[in-house]
């Protein structure tokens, strides 16, 4: 009896080069569970860790390593390893009180969620504003310095984690509960991840944008919208946080001209625009003091664009 083997189905799958994905520099040694591998100067990948292994402390501390990579088909649990290891950095960080490394690890777990918003960075998002939550309970004067302190991470990764920091400062004043306070700092984490699909060029501008620029840039409230909606399993006030910190009361905000805007969009709303004036400068214009930029919102505020109560509690809270 002949057998005919099928020599084809025998052979081991060997992954294309595409097949690979470079890991950033500084999140090696966060890979524990993941296998990586190195190219060597014939283009071929090999194993440089085994799964479950991690790579020596001697070798992280040295720099002694090459470019490593990951299999494309591991990518969702390397981001589930990454976003839960930097959470226990945040931790760590949290304890030993230093402000700018704290918001440095902060600005990673953001810059992470904004470069892949998917389902396993987003999942860790309430972890990290548990743990933050906890290191700053009622400490207005740390949130207070991690607003001044620079991260040296992109504009929007420094401009959100100010959003969160300012967010748990008005949390706290306002002695809202602690239900209500997570809440609110995970929809300032959020407020702004449909920037994710925005082009880094317009984000970064230090101009004015052109007209076609800024309505790109006004996409964003939905398209962070579809993202949390898609991705999160947060309370259905997040993504509308997302899409309507831009809103205005009076109508004359974007994308849907709103006027029945919730009290958490109009607060994330105040502060996002409260921020880059204030701790920003561009080209065009220096930032102000707390001060002034207050004094130029209170204007807004008595345009009819901003509820007058809690632009009052803000201020209460930004200046105490």
């Amino acid at each position: 009896m002949l057998i005919f083997i099928d020599i084809l189905n025998l052979r081991k799958y060997v992954p294309a080069m595409d097949d690979y994905i470079q890991i950033k520099h500084s999140q090696i040694d966060f890979y524990h569970k993941t296998q990586l591998f190195y190219k060597t100067e014939d283009s071929e990948f090999h194993l440089y860790k085994k799964e479950g292994e991690p790579i020596a402390e001697s070798r992280v501390e040295t720099h002694k390593h090459p470019p490593l990579f990951i299999l494309k088909k591991d990518k969702r649990a390397a981001a589930k390893e990454l976003q839960a290891a930097l959470n226990i950095d945040l931790a760590r960080e949290i304890a030993s009180k230093g402000v700018k490394t704290v918001k440095t690890v902060v600005g990673r777990i953001v810059q992470e969620a904004l470069e892949d918003p998917c389902q396993e960075t987003l999942d860790a998002l309430p972890e990290t504003i548990e743990i933050f939550f906890k290191g700053y309970a009622k400490d207005s004067e740390l949130l207070k310095a991690m607003t001044m302190v620079a991260s040296g991470s992109s504009l929007i990764v420094d401009h959100t984690v100010n959003v969160l920091a300012i967010a748990m400062r008005f949390c706290f004043c306002e002695q809202l509960s602690e239900a209500a306070s997570k809440k609110i700092g995970l929809a300032a984490l959020l407020h702004d991840i449909g920037t994710s699909a925005i082009s880094q060029k317009i984000l970064e501008a230090d101009r004015k944008l052109t007209d076609a620029e800024f309505d790109a840039y006004k996409s964003h409230p939905l398209k962070g919208y579809d993202i949390i909606t898609r991705w999160g399993t947060f309370d259905p006030m997040v993504a509308e946080v997302a899409l309507e910190h831009h809103e205005r009361i009076d109508g004359s905000g974007y994308p849907m001209s709103a006027t029945n805007i919730s009290f958490e969009s109009q607060l994330i709303g105040l502060i996002d625009s409260y921020e880059p004036l204030t701790y920003r400068d561009k080209s065009f214009r220096k930032a102000k003091s707390p001060f002034d930029t207050l004094q130029l919102i209170k204007q807004e505020v008595l345009e009819g664009r901003f509820d007058k109560k809690i632009f009052g509690n803000l201020c209460s809270c930004m200046t105490s």
